[in-house]
């Protein structure tokens, strides 16, 4: 069993076979479907279906993508819409339709990764649009999900890989990247933004949390981060933002944000793997404010940045950009 698999920049995806060791997921931290969606403290669902199979037997429950499988299992069991009906995925569905070339012809052989894929939904998603797609992610109990999902779809086109996805330039050039529920896990989003950008053609896809300018709660210090935080995580008092316990605003990598504590720095690297909703490789994480992560994108060379509105009513509530300070972003090359 191999820890990575590194392929060429002229490496066809099409003959690649996904190793058995495969899974990470730098999404959000946490998640209920509700206001709640996508923040730290989270439990999923099993997956329907009967148990039969070592591969499925030793899954850990799906936590975010409900994926109606070719033998109509689906990987969640409870009324959380399909990601596939989400509307979530057809904003994206539609964004690309307005972009890119929509022929099989075409799309056949147009390449798709998805960073830090958690369970493989959106990976799956690609795929079965037409597009070469791999899926890449750090953690074991996260690519096993992905695997069995590639197992029972019927998509040649699909793929997923164990590594760090700060090592995605080391498979080629993208001409769709997405980048959903993992920028804000790093301590340096900008030089990951750079990375992108150098391996993304056409258009990048990103979904992150982002610092609010001004919340007087980030200026309290411990007072906050002992007293007040843990005091809005358990009963929402007066929380009509959700309660990161972020830092006062910083400066990093020549931009504004707020750091986030991921885990303890003295942490034991099993428990760290076991964190399936948190940074993999940095004890903590950098949140950049809004304008200056727009800022960002435009300084290192992406030539449009917009902000789709039509993304939230079922997986994300109405009030997911107010509340959590996460939305979508759509960047362009041309």
């Amino acid at each position: 069993m191999t820890n990575s698999t590194v392929l060429p920049a002229d490496v066809s995806m099409k003959n690649f076979v996904a190793t058995d060791s495969v899974t990470k997921s730098q999404q959000s931290p946490g998640k209920k479907l509700s206001k709640d969606l996508l923040s730290p403290g989270h439990s999923g669902s099993r997956h329907e279906g009967n148990n039969s199979g070592d591969d499925e037997r030793n899954l850990l429950p799906f936590t975010m993508h409900k994926i109606l499988l070719q033998n109509g299992v689906k990987t969640i069991n409870d009324d959380q819409v399909l990601l596939a009906e989400s509307a979530v995925w057809k904003s994206i569905e539609k964004t690309i339709d307005l972009f890119i070339p929509s022929t099989p012809a075409e799309r056949k052989n147009m390449r798709v990764a998805d960073l830090g894929c958690l369970e493989g939904g959106y990976a799956a998603e690609f795929a079965r649009m037409g597009f070469e797609t791999i899926g890449i992610e750090a953690r074991e109990d996260n690519l096993q999900k992905c695997n069995y999902v590639k197992a029972n779809l019927p998509y040649a086109n699909l793929n997923f890989i164990k590594d760090d996805a700060r090592n995605v330039g080391n498979y080629g050039t993208f001409d769709i990247t997405l980048c959903y529920g993992l920028l804000y896990h790093l301590n340096d989003p900008v030089a990951f933004l750079r990375t992108l950008e150098k391996c993304t053609s056409k258009m990048l896809l990103l979904n992150t949390h982002f610092a609010p300018e001004r919340d007087f709660r980030y200026n309290l210090g411990f007072l906050n981060k002992y007293v007040i935080g843990p005091i809005q995580k358990r009963t929402g008092f007066f929380e009509s933002q959700k309660n990161y316990r972020l830092s006062r605003i910083k400066e990093n990598e020549g931009y504004r944000g707020r750091w986030y504590r991921e885990w303890n720095k003295n942490e034991k690297k099993e428990k760290v793997e076991k964190l399936l909703w948190a940074s993999y490789n940095n004890p903590k994480s950098f949140w950049l404010c809004k304008k200056d992560l727009t800022h960002a994108l435009h300084d290192i060379g992406f030539k449009a940045v917009y902000e789709p509105f039509d993304f939230t009513g079922d997986l994300f509530p109405d009030n997911y950009t107010d509340f959590q300070n996460r939305t979508m972003f759509v960047a362009l090359k041309y």
